[in-house]
């Protein structure tokens, strides 16, 4: 460890984080495993490593070290633990392994959030300098594009001309944009790095007669990931001063489960703050444009059966279930579900910053495998999943189960079937 990142300047850190409710959780995890049956890594693995309970009683074993009496005086009769270079090494590995999906939460029968435990486990991590480096750099690379948006805003701008081009010729009208810096408009739409979020998005919009601009940022939050509320604030102060300055009327956030999150749940408790505009998901604003009759789309063209991964960020987590459904069965009359589905679905393992990370590559595509199985006996030719992180994941998947499907987002169907 770093000189700055003592032994005692961890544990007064867990002392600042430890209240009764989390106690409660950590001594109330760590002698059940209910969950061990509801988590795809342990399921697949074997391994009581990645048993949620497990992760809570490492932490508890630095609790009992540092703030018990029994602990203090005889640890190796009281399981408890000093902190040092091994312990933070696996507490590391097993704690950034996870994908956040909570399903073990939806398991526990004493509703236990396991990610307040990781939160812990990841606040300690950080001070440590014990987080992925991947991480790191992608935050690190978001914080400082943000400073310096003036250097890449002619290299957007350029791309987005481009990408314009395309935009008049899909939707058949010379005067289509894609709107930049345009204030005193309803939305403004938080897109993903690449056209396969933008171009779809801009295509329905048009349609629908949106008055919308897009965010000059992407949507990812990558220290969301690391568990760093700090530096994940400062990455989403740069979209909500964006949407401040413009006086819009609501944030859009592409299809997107952590970012959907970040905007949605989070970003008030950061800040303290009560936003002054609405946060909606891309596929709630669709679903409301079908809905509203304000966008028309056609079942013709879908001959073969799709089916729905619902994202963990953004089901589970995030309540929103029905409306993708109602969506992907207004495309096609063969829409089959994946089983068990909405809160019980299984993660597809790649959430938690793990498709970005190629430490966890082999863990996530051997722990993908019930995934797999799921898609496979679904029928499904098409999946449709409303998360980046989901729909990269389960290509991955396709390849190497040899899946035969074609991976999609809501949008791009959407966009590909207006009528």
């Amino acid at each position: 460890m770093q000189e700055t990142n003592t032994e005692k300047n961890l544990v007064d850190l867990l002392g600042k984080k430890i209240n009764r409710q989390l106690l409660y959780y950590l001594d109330t995890c760590a002698r059940c495993s209910i969950c061990k049956d509801a988590c795809h890594q342990y399921v697949v693995t074997g391994d009581i490593k990645y048993i949620p309970a497990y992760r809570a009683e490492l932490l508890r074993r630095i609790y009992k070290r540092y703030f018990t009496p029994a602990g203090k005086t005889i640890p190796f009769l009281y399981e408890a633990k000093e902190i040092d270079e091994k312990l933070l090494d696996e507490l590391s590995r097993v704690t950034y392994a996870c994908t956040g999906c909570r399903r073990c939460m939806v398991y526990c029968p004493f509703a236990i959030d396991t990610t307040w435990i990781l939160s812990t486990a990841k606040a300690l991590l950080n001070s440590a300098g014990k987080t992925p480096q991947i991480l790191v750099e992608l935050t690190n690379a978001a914080i400082e594009k943000g400073k310096s948006i003036d250097l890449f805003k002619e290299i957007i701008l350029d791309t987005l001309k481009e990408m314009e081009k395309e935009l008049k010729e899909k939707v058949n009208d010379a005067n289509a944009t894609i709107p930049v810096d345009k204030k005193e408009v309803e939305i403004l739409y938080v897109a993903l790095a690449g056209k396969h979020t933008i171009l779809p998005a801009g295509i329905i919009f048009h349609q629908a007669k949106a008055n919308w601009t897009l965010s000059l940022f992407e949507a990812s939050n990558y220290a969301y990931f690391l568990g760093d509320p700090q530096r994940a604030k400062i990455i989403a102060d740069r979209i909500i001063e964006e949407a401040k300055r413009l006086r819009v009327k609501e944030i859009v956030v592409s299809e997107c489960g952590h970012a959907y999150r970040v905007f949605k749940h989070f970003y008030q408790l950061w800040s303290g703050e009560k936003l002054p505009f609405w946060v909606r998901s891309i596929v709630e604003v669709i679903y409301e444009y079908l809905k509203e009759g304000r966008i028309k789309i056609s079942k013709e063209q879908i001959n073969e059966p799709i089916t729905y991964h619902d994202p963990c960020q953004l089901g589970r987590n995030g309540g929103i279930f029905e409306e993708p459904r109602y969506i992907l069965r207004s495309l096609s009359s063969d829409f089959r579900e994946i089983n068990p589905n909405r809160e019980r679905n299984w993660c597809c393992g790649g959430g938690g910053g793990l498709v970005a990370n190629p430490d966890f590559e082999e863990l996530r595509i051997k722990t993908g495998e019930i995934k797999a199985k799921q898609i496979t006996e679904s029928g499904a030719k098409t999946v449709v999943s409303a998360c980046e992180n989901c729909r990269l994941q389960i290509s991955s998947l396709n390849e190497k189960y040899n899946l035969g499907i074609k991976v999609t987002s809501v949008s791009e169907l959407v966009a590909e079937n207006l009528s």
